[in-house]
This record gives structure tokens, C-alpha cells and sequence, in this order.
């Protein structure tokens, strides 16, 4: 009998091609749709569980009033972790130190830009227990090492890259052209998830002031990349360290300010979803909102192919009465046939998961790259994505065919054998008018979202910035040697096409940046102020086109008397307390730049020099040729191909040891707005995906209302009806479901929308035609879809039609 039924079946969807076919589109879409969000939500949540007990570890973090609000940072001074160790002595504690990027160079041999160096102290692998990873240090004594200055561990792939087959311990690596350091260790790689990023690991020894161009990594009111990490033996340990972290900042702190700071420990398991500490944080943070979106979206699309089958099967259903009469007056009771159409659901479910695979498959490599992510369909292997990938498909086909299966079960076998049946119902009409309704809601919902996104987006490019960003490059320096620095300027500025060039830590919008203590006699002692600083040279301004309010820029006599003068933004004004520029002009201020005490010379314009998240915030700009590692370059905006050309000669001829790379300023504004961006893409696809189902199951409506009013159709045209008269006659439903659908999407979208822009301090405004454009997008969508059969139908011949049966 079972497999008698599955043969039945299979030749029923042939029967029916157009509606099996509609029907797989949808739901394998959808599926695919679903497959590719879980391999997303699971490889975010996959974060860091492959060290073992991660559970125990946990990160010192500071939370510290400033002015008149609350400011979260993850990174600690360096001294940290030596502090907490006599207060926790037997406590595994490590500092660590994280640098995005450094030029390695072995022997003779071309230099290498490496990424995610990692300077760690000999208590790093005590606190980090990486057994999750299977024989996971390869060569070397893990007991010995990073415990003493100028040690290195590589991690295989990046060993294979500088040594090739060789083995690399006891090799010699030059980091920066600044220090050698001895390969003592070799490890597995680092799985990609992960909030802590290596290639290599450096002893926390060879971080020295000479490094770290001069600052001194022991000052308690330097951050720069710092991190404190503590493995807790017992969990109830969590509120005796907070405790010992308080006590810390009340005996080191060098200023009674510091005492309005806060540390205290950040589990590990919230480091990568807590968006408080984003912009500390090594790598990206995904917000736990975020991944509950992402599951919310990819329901919703299944929700809506769920819809076109329920819908579909429906309208078919009365197209099968007698086939219900016939099983039913031989014997078959509601049960069964309520279990027959179920197996139908079913097996089309099964099927549609199978091209939903299939066509998730082949989308992934696509998605990485959009996504910048490596998601694998290896993460799908375990017991527990089975069988939760079983119930779900079960849910699917419950959700799909229990409606369709009762109405066809519930069949009056004498009326259905008669054709007698009155369809459809006011009832099953209501319903399928609301599930259509609910499907294009959920459409104009996301095209709504993908309208606001964009234009966010826009406004991020749009935006004036305080500075020109237009055809400038930055190249980072291998060093600050001022020798060097000016034969590179030398060689370039005779080139033509250059406009400017500046020597400086980083453009205004850029990582690089020392954010510092300030002081003056006016601000209150009790409370922290702090600054970013940037240094940068005297053609700083006319490279970047940046504009003064008050004052001057440096004098050539002033960059040689480091810390003597500072230009500062409006911003700074305001926080000094100040009504007008030329009120600050000849003031002094103090910074946690080596206590230096400058003279305000000069006031710009506010300028961003980070994204529209944050607001524009005190900035001092000021000569400081120990921290001069980029130059900025102004290019002519033709022909720039050979500008850059010209530029990498003179690089290699002055840097031969080093590693050319360039980027031009709008590519870092870019990196700011990489989530905002994955947004963006993720919701025009999503958008795509459910317009396209809510498209076919229109179609496959369409199609079967102009079946069921042939002869009415006909009836009309012998009257004197026009083709137009009959389109709009068969359209008309549908636009008032769209603009019903409109009405119930428009309030939902502004309000996760408005809670979106919440996160930007710079933002647009919702205006009315953003949902008008929505409901117009699909108001047209929709008309295009039907408008293939319902023009068909109404040019079709009415006598051809009246005789239809």
C-alpha cells in the first residue's frame, strides 16, 4: 500500500507539472536560503570553543566615566597583569600585546607583510589551552617558551611560508627591521573563529621602548593594543578579582582620575558578541541581535514558501473532487486520505530540500565572498544539525500540507463526484487572501529595510568629513628614521601629479591614532579627559585639505621642538570649555604624551576620524617624527596608474628591505562600514529571495483563477468587455492585498529601522516615500507577474472560452 501510494504520487506532481514545479522553487529557496543563515549563525557562535575550558578564562576590561557619559574599552595598560599577580599570585594571568600588521623579513630573502602578531608573555599558554586542537604544538618546549625576550612561535602555515620544508626552529626572523628574534616554537594553526587571531607569537620581552617608537609600554596611562586575560580556577573566583582589579586602580593609579576607572572581567564566551567593546576588539563583533535576525529572516522566507504551497494546494485542491469521490465512495476514510496528502508534502519537501542543498552548495562560495567569512558545509556534519535539519522538515511539511490535506479529506464524496462542490469558500478565500497578505508584508517589510540601509549607506560616502579624501593614498613606513623619510620626500615631490605630501602616524579617518590623557587648569581633576592624538607634519593640512577656524598650522621651527605646539579641533574647544577658536589660541594644555605641556596654536574644523557610529570627539594634531609611520600623498586625479608606479620605484629604492603596500583613504572609510555593508547585501538578497517566491506564487494563483473564470471571461468579451477592463477585473485583488500588505509592513519596518539607526550618531531621517517606493516596487512586481496570464486570458477567443468545460 505505502509504496502503491508513492507511485500514485509521484504521477499526481507529474500530472500537475506547473504546480510542482512552482512549488519546489519556493520551498528550495527557501530552504537554501535557511541552510546558508544557519551556516552563518553557527560559525559566529563557533567563536573560540575549540580552546578547552574556555569557561575559565575571561578578560580584564575598563569601564571609566569621562566628561558626562560612560566609556568602554578592552585594552589595559601593559603593567596589568604583573599588578594582578601580586594580588592573585597563584592565578595564571598573561598580558599580551596585538599588532595588526608587521613587515618580517628572513636573511637576504624578499620582506613578508605579515598580519595578527601576537606579543605574549610565558603565561600565555596557561591561560589559553588550546587541547581542543588536536596535537597542537608540533616542535619546540612549550614549558620554555616566550620566556625570555626576543623568542618566536610560528603557527604551520606561516612557518611553510618563510622556511618552506625547512625546519624553522632555531631560524632568525627580523620583525620591522627593528629586532631578530629566534624561532623557539611551533604550533597548529588557529582556527579562523576566533576573537584572537595568530600567525606568529612573540615573546612580550621584545616589546620594548625602542619598539614601541619611545613610549614607554610600563606607563600605567598608555593602551595601545594591550589585553589582560585570566584563567579562573573556580567561577565564584569572578567577584574576589573585581575586587583585587579595584584595588589595582585605586594603589597604581598615577592620577586621582584614574580612581574613576573601573576594571572588572568580561567572560570570554560574550567577547565576540559584545558590541560595547567593538572598537577595541582585535577582530569583529557580531551582535546576539544580530544572529536572531538572521534566523528571524531566513523563517520568514520559509514562512513564505510555506504560503505559496498552502495557497497553491488549495486552489488545486478542488481541481482534484473527484479523485477525493472516487477514493472516497471505495472505502478510503478521512484519515487516510488526510495521511495520503501528507505523504505528498512530504516527498515534494524532501525533494525541495535536496535542490535546496544543492543550490546552497553552489551559492557558498559566493556567500564567502560577499561575507568575507569561510563557512563550509563540513560544519553541517553532526548528529545534532541532522537531526534538528529532520524536525525542521517535518515542521516545514506540517506547516505546508496539514491545511491542503484536511481540506481535500474533508470532501463530501457524493458532492465531489457530482462537481457540485461550492468553491471556493469564503472562508478558504479569506484565508489565501491573508496568507498573500502576510507574504507581500513580509516582502515590502525587507524591501523597506534594503531602501533604508542604502540610503544610510549613501550618506556615509556622502557625508562631509572635514577633510578631502579624494585621491589620496596612504603607504605605510617601515620605520620613522627622519633620514629616510625626507629622501622619500625628496624623490616625490619633483614627481608630477603629486600635489602634497605629509609624513604622519595615519590619515584623520584611520587605526592609527594614541588616545591620551588630557589636562588643563580648567577641566576638574576627578574626572578623566582624554584626547586623540595624531601625529603628523606641516603638510598634514594641505595634503588633507583640512580647514582652520582660528589660528595657524606648525612652523618648520616647530616640528623641530617636539611637544611645543598642538593645533586642536572645534571639538577640543568645547571640551576645554571654551565659546569661541580664538579663545583657545595661546592656551596650555597637558597630555599623556610623555607629559608633554604644548601651546594651542590653532583650531580646525571638526573633522571624523572614526565612522558616523561615534561622534566627532577632541583631537590634538601635533609634530611628532618618532611616530611618523605613513605618508599621506595627494595625486592629481588623472592618470594615477603611473603615479603610484612612480611611487613604488622610490619606495623600493629607500625601503629595499621592507614591503610596498598602498591604500587609498576611500578604501579605509570602507573597513569602517563592513557590517553595515554585509547588511546591506544580505538584505537585498533576502529581499530578492522572498519577492521572487511571493512572484511564482502569484503566478501559480493567477493561473488557476483565470482557469476557474474562462467562461466568465468569455461571457464578458460577447458583452462588449475590453482587454483592459478584464485585466484590471482579475488584477484588482491582488492591488488591494499589496497596499493591505503595505499598510501592516510600513509601521514593523520603521521600527526595527529606527532601532538600526539608533547605532549611528550620524544618521538620516525615515522620510514617507522610502515605504512609497517599497509599495510601488511591489505593486509592480506583482502586476508583472500576473500579467502574463491575465493579458493571455483576456485576448484569449470568447467563443473558444464558452466552450470550455
Amino acid at each position: 500500500m505505502f509504496f502503491r501510494n508513492i507511485k500514485q504520487i509521484f504521477r499526481s506532481l507529474w500530472r500537475h507539472k506547473s504546480f510542482t514545479l512552482i512549488n519546489l522553487l519556493g520551498l528550495s529557496i527557501g530552504i537554501a536560503a535557511v541552510v546558508i543563515i544557519f551556516l552563518i549563525v553557527k560559525h559566529e557562535n563557533s567563536f573560540d570553543k575549540f580552546l578547552g575550558d574556555r569557561n575559565s578564562i575571561y578578560r580584564v576590561v575598563t569601564k571609566q566615566s569621562r566628561e558626562d557619559k560612560i566609556e568602554y574599552e578592552a585594552e589595559t595598560p601593559y603593567p596589568t597583569a604583573r599588578f594582578l599577580r601580586n594580588e592573585m599570585a597563584s592565578m595564571p594571568i598573561t598580558q599580551i600585546h596585538f599588532s595588526d600588521n608587521a613587515n618580517v623579513r628572513i636573511g637576504n630573502q624578499d620582506p613578508f607583510e605579515e598580519k595578527n602578531i601576537i606579543f605574549a608573555d610565558s603565561l600565555f599558554f596557561s591561560v589559553f589551552d588550546f587541547s581542543g586542537i588536536e596535537k597542537f604544538w608540533l616542535k619546540g618546549n612549550q614549558a620554555k617558551a616566550l620566556n625570555a625576550p626576543r623568542q618566536a612561535v610560528l603557527t604551520a602555515t606561516t612557518a611553510k611560508r618563510y622556511f618552506g620544508d625547512q625546519d624553522p626552529l632555531g631560524q632568525i626572523i627580523r620583525i620591522d627591521n627593528k629586532v631578530d628574534v629566534q624561532v623557539v616554537g611551533l604550533i597548529k594553526d588557529i582556527p579562523a573563529a576566533t576573537h584572537l587571531p595568530i600567525t606568529m607569537l612573540l615573546s612580550l620581552g621584545t616589546l620594548t621602548t625602542e619598539f614601541m617608537g619611545g613610549l614607554d609600554p610600563d606607563n600605567w596611562n598608555f593602551t595601545s593594543n594591550g589585553y589582560t586575560y585570566v584563567r579562573l580556577q573556580n567561577i565564584n573566583a569572578v567577584a574576589s578579582v573585581n575586587s583585587a582589579l579595584a584595588a589595582i586602580v585605586k594603589k597604581y593609579g598615577a592620577e586621582e582620575r584614574d580612581r574613576n576607572k573601573q576594571m572588572y572581567l568580561q567572560p570570554l564566551s560574550e567577547v565576540h558578541f559584545d558590541t560595547t567593546f567593538e572598537n577595541s576588539n582585535p577582530t569583529y563583533t557580531v551582535s546576539k541581535k544580530y544572529l536572531t535576525m538572521l534566523w528571524l529572516l531566513g523563517c520568514f522566507i520559509v514562512l513564505i514558501a510555506c504560503v505559496n504551497y498552502i495557497n497553491l494546494s488549495t486552489s488545486q485542491a478542488f481541481t482534484k473532487a473527484k479523485e477525493v469521490g472516487v477514493r472516497k465512495s471505495i472505502g478510503a476514510s478521512k484519515g487516510q486520505l488526510f495521511l495520503y496528502y501528507m505523504q505528498e508534502t512530504v516527498i515534494v519537501t524532501l525533494i525541495a530540500a535536496i535542490i535546496g542543498f544543492v543550490v546552497a552548495g553552489l551559492t557558498l562560495p559566493y556567500v564567502n565572498t560577499i561575507l568575507n567569512k569561510s563557512l563550509s558545509f563540513n560544519q553541517l556534519i553532526d548528529l545534532s544539525f541532522l537531526s534538528g535539519a529532520l524536525l525542521a522538515l517535518l515542521v516545514v511539511s506540517l506547516l505546508s500540507g496539514a491545511y491542503p490535506a484536511l481540506v481535500l479529506a474533508g470532501f463530501n464524496p457524493i458532492t465531489a463526484l457530482k462537481n457540485q462542490l461550492n468553491i471556493p469558500s469564503k472562508q478558504s478565500t479569506l484565508l489565501r487572501k491573508g496568507l498573500v497578505v502576510f507574504q507581500f508584508a513580509t516582502s515590502i517589510a525587507l524591501i523597506i529595510c534594503t531602501i533604508i540601509i542604502a540610503r544610510q549607506m549613501d550618506y556615509f560616502h556622502q557625508k562631509k568629513l572635514g577633510f578631502n579624501k579624494e585621491a589620496v593614498v596612504e603607504i605605510p613606513l617601515p620605520d620613522s628614521d627622519s633620514a629616510k623619510i625626507e629622501s622619500f620626500r625628496n624623490a616625490l615631490q619633483t614627481q608630477a601629479g603629486i600635489q602634497n605630501i605629509t609624513f604622519c602616524l595615519g590619515a584623520p579617518v584611520s587605526d592609527n591614532g594614541i588616545s591620551v590623557g588630557l589636562r588643563a587648569p580648567q577641566l576638574p581633576s576627578n574626572i578623566e579627559y582624554t584626547a586623540k592624538v595624531i601625529p603628523c607634519d606641516k603638510e598634514y593640512i594641505k595634503a588633507y585639505q583640512m580647514k582652520l577656524r582660528a589660528g595657524r598650522w606648525f612652523l618648520s621651527s616647530e616640528e623641530k621642538n617636539i611637544g611645543s605646539a598642538v593645533v586642536v579641533n572645534t571639538a577640543m574647544i568645547k571640551t576645554l570649555g571654551y565659546k569661541k577658536p580664538e579663545e583657545a589660541i595661546g592656551k596650555i594644555i597637558e597630555l599623556g604624551l610623555n607629559n608633554i605641556r604644548p601651546i594651542i596654536i590653532g583650531v580646525t574644523e571638526d573633522f571624523h576620524t572614526t565612522s558616523l557610529h561615534d561622534e566627532i570627539k577632541p583631537v590634538v594634531l601635533t609634530p611628532f617624527p618618532p611616530f611618523y609611520y605613513a605618508a599621506g600623498i595627494r595625486m592629481n586625479p588623472g592618470n594615477m596608474h603611473q603615479i603610484l608606479s612612480k611611487i613604488e620605484q622610490a619606495w623600493k629604492k629607500i625601503y629595499p628591505e621592507s614591503v610596498y603596500t598602498f591604500s587609498f583613504i576611500d578604501d579605509a572609510l570602507a573597513t569602517l562600514y563592513e557590517q553595515e555593508t554585509k547588511d546591506y547585501n544580505l538584505f537585498k538578497a533576502f529581499s530578492v529571495i522572498s519577492i521572487f517566491i511571493c512572484c511564482i506564487g502569484l503566478w501559480g494563483l493567477i493561473t488557476f483563477i483565470v482557469v476557474r473564470k474562462t467562461k466568465e471571461i468569455g461571457i464578458r468579451k460577447v458583452l462588449g468587455s475590453s482587454v483592459h477592463s478584464i485585466v484590471f477585473l482579475l488584477s484588482r485583488d491582488f492591488i488591494k492585498l499589496v497596499a493591505l500588505a503595505l499598510l501592516i509592513a510600513s509601521p514593523i519596518a520603521w521600527y526595527f529601522m529606527n532601532q538600526w539607526l539608533q547605532d549611528f550618531v550620524y544618521r538620516i531621517h525615515i522620510s514617507w516615500w522610502m515605504f512609497l517606493m517599497a509599495g510601488l516596487v511591489a505593486m509592480l512586481i506583482a502586476l508583472v507577474s500576473i500579467s502574463f496570464q491575465t493579458v493571455k486570458a483576456a485576448k484569449a477567443n470568447p467563443v473558444k472560452n464558452l466552450r470550455t468545460e
